[in-house]
């Protein structure tokens, strides 16, 4: 992949970025990064820039770790739901999913 190097602005600075990522995503990424010391800023305006970066990445963590958290859920659910249908499967519950027939149910 071609190394891009890409010129960004954050917090009224600027950065000269490589990396192999498409030059749009690494200006997204700056972007987003800017708008989160922004926030910051604006609810802690005596912050200098050391520590509106530091409570930046914190929230950039806390939103990292809460979509983790989030996936291991679904997944762990969609796990929970492939295992049941499993066992009605075998139980003869659902009918044979490749040739479309359904068990006799009688209620």
């Amino acid at each position: 992949m071609e190394q891009n190097r890409v010129r960004v602005t954050i917090y009224g600075q600027t950065y000269n970025i490589n990396g192999d990522a498409p030059r749009d995503y690494i200006h997204q990424l700056a972007d987003y990064l800017n708008d989160k010391m922004e926030e910051v800023q604006a609810h802690c305006s005596a912050a200098n820039t050391a520590q509106v970066a530091i409570l930046a990445a914190l929230n950039v963590a806390d939103e990292y770790f809460q979509l983790k958290k989030l996936k291991s859920g679904e997944e762990t659910e969609v796990e929970r739901k492939t295992m049941a249908l499993i066992s009605m499967l075998d139980q003869g519950l659902v009918g044979d999913v490749f040739t479309g027939t359904r068990p006799d149910v009688r209620i």
